[in-house]
């Protein structure tokens, strides 16, 4: 069992501070009054939301397991985990969004020690979006509502606060990577990315330079490619999205208009091979840039499952995943999390796979759950890497959770052609392999999915049992007369208890 090694001071009043386009609760008003019931406090941070509110935003329910993640609850209530890193001694670093503190998990003794952040105003909450580790044993975090970074010294246990200097507007410091002694930071409504250098910001001096976009553009998380390219998008919301690449040395700066389809794009990782990745927050894909030929290609998730959003009232007409943030491993594979449908997902670009884990704890307050038990989100953002673990935040149950990907898999999905040629008007059929992992006898029903109206996927109808061979399950494709020429990613997959499992297959039309 953990325990709590410090306990945070009281804080009474707060008020709620959301991010933009996605954490509006369903059906409720999400902004918080004063307390004005004394009786009703409860001397923990819970007493920031009114009594009626603290399910909503304080969590619902006990923790949860499955066979893929293990959650911890944070013993302080209320403290709304966000951003979340690790130490080079296995150690969990996280933000408390409602509390200003940091707090540290020792997954070895599964001991939580929160550190009080003195110099933090009363009453007040930010959504740390962005955290980082340094090699001098500091942790950086940003502070959206006071336009600031934080440095915490782990030796000395104390906090620094530093403003970012901001381009005309207030900044909003986002996400902060660090890369080579400099941290970069997408301020999100203030029109740049800034650098700061670390080692002048330790001498309490500030040495900085920023890329600024034009009014009106919000910024998404930055990444750097192995030429020192640094690499982002300024969009706007539904409208437009540009992809930015500036070399760092040479602050030489090019543009790429990106598909009309991408409103959202807040997540941007390069993978190994320097191929730029999109998460896309207003819908269901995520996108490959290709530098070397400017193609954009879209990679659609599967839908989200009905306990996640429930649609009690039948207006939810066209559930999304909502793709947040993005980043690779070790291993090449990229990892982001899909805020409403309530999943940590790894995609392996080498096959086109797609693994998505569905996170335990839901919160029922944020989804149009009804009657419906066991729905809703738990909200999860930010996510760090510890060996082969994914260590995670759910920002409204008040945990932390980690997914163990040594857990074997129930099965293995592959397509059996490389790429499916068809024409307009035409159907044409293809083959699905898929193969158990175990002499576990397991139901597959395969879904198909697609980001285009115009192409049709058509997986056999009903149930496969599947034992200890490989089965072949047929899927039909058909591409209407005013289907674009093109190529199009395809999804099939199946849904079991706690994951989903898939491949895509390549489609040509023409």
């Amino acid at each position: 069992m953990y325990k709590i090694l410090y306990v945070i001071p009281v804080i009474v009043i707060l008020i709620y501070f959301g991010a933009v386009f996605t954490l509006t609760p369903f059906g409720n008003d999400s902004s918080t009054t004063e307390i004005k019931d004394i009786e009703k406090l409860t001397g923990t941070p819970a007493d920031n939301y009114e009594p009626h509110e603290r399910a909503q935003h304080c969590g619902s329910s006990d923790t949860k397991s499955n066979q893929y993640i293990q959650e911890f609850e944070i013993p302080t209530p209320c403290t709304q985990p966000l951003s979340i890193i690790t130490d080079p001694e296995g150690n969990i670093w996280f933000a408390q969004t409602n509390t200003g503190n940091l707090a540290m998990f020792d997954p070895e003794s599964e001991t939580f020690t929160e550190y009080p952040n003195e110099q933090w105003a009363l009453n007040s909450a930010s959504m740390i979006w962005g955290i980082t580790y340094t090699e001098d044993n500091e942790i950086w975090f940003t502070d959206d509502k006071n336009g600031a970074i934080w440095k915490f010294s782990i030796p000395e246990k104390t906090y620094y606060q530093f403003e970012i200097p901001s381009n005309g507007n207030k900044a909003f410091p986002q996400k902060i990577e660090y890369h080579n002694g400099n941290f970069m930071i997408n301020d999100f409504t203030g029109n740049q990315v800034i650098l700061l250098n670390h080692e002048k910001l330790d001498e309490g001096k500030l040495a900085y330079s920023s890329i600024t976009v034009p009014e009106g553009f919000f910024t998404s998380q930055t990444s750097v490619d192995s030429e020192e390219n640094i690499w982002f998008v300024m969009w706007k919301y539904q409208k437009e999205a540009i992809l930015v690449k500036t070399n760092s040395n040479t602050q030489e700066t090019e543009q790429f208009t990106l598909p009309n389809s991408i409103y959202a794009p807040n997540g941007v990782s390069v993978d190994p091979l320097d191929n730029i990745w999109i998460a896309d927050t207003a819908g269901d894909s995520f996108y490959r840039f290709t530098p070397s030929n400017k193609i954009v290609t879209e990679f659609v998730t599967s839908d989200p499952p009905i306990w996640t959003y429930g649609n009690s009232s039948g207006l939810i007409k066209t559930p999304i995943t909502r793709p947040y943030w993005n980043t690779f491993d070790s291993d090449g594979n990229m990892w982001f999390n899909q805020q409403t449908a309530n999943r940590l997902a790894v995609f392996n670009p080498d096959i086109e796979s797609l693994v998505e884990y569905d996170i335990p704890s839901r919160n029922p307050d944020w989804s149009d759950c009804g009657d419906l038990s066991d729905c809703g989100l738990a909200q999860s953002f930010d996510f760090t890497f510890q060996g082969e673990q994914v260590w995670f935040t759910e920002w409204v149950e008040n945990n932390i959770g980690v997914l163990d990907t040594t857990v074997p898999l129930p099965i293995l999905i592959s397509i059996d052609s490389d790429e499916i040629e068809i024409k307009q008007g035409e159907q044409k059929e293809f083959f699905v392999t898929i193969t158990p992992n175990s002499n576990k006898n397991s139901e597959v029903k395969l879904f198909g999915n697609t980001n285009s109206e115009t192409i049709t996927v058509s997986p056999k109808s009903g149930i496969t049992l599947i034992s200890d061979e490989p089965v072949k399950i047929p899927v039909t494709i058909t591409a209407s007369d005013d289907a674009h020429e093109g190529y199009y990613k395809i999804l099939i997959g199946t849904q079991f208890s706690d994951v989903a499992i898939s491949s895509y297959a390549t489609i040509k039309v023409g």
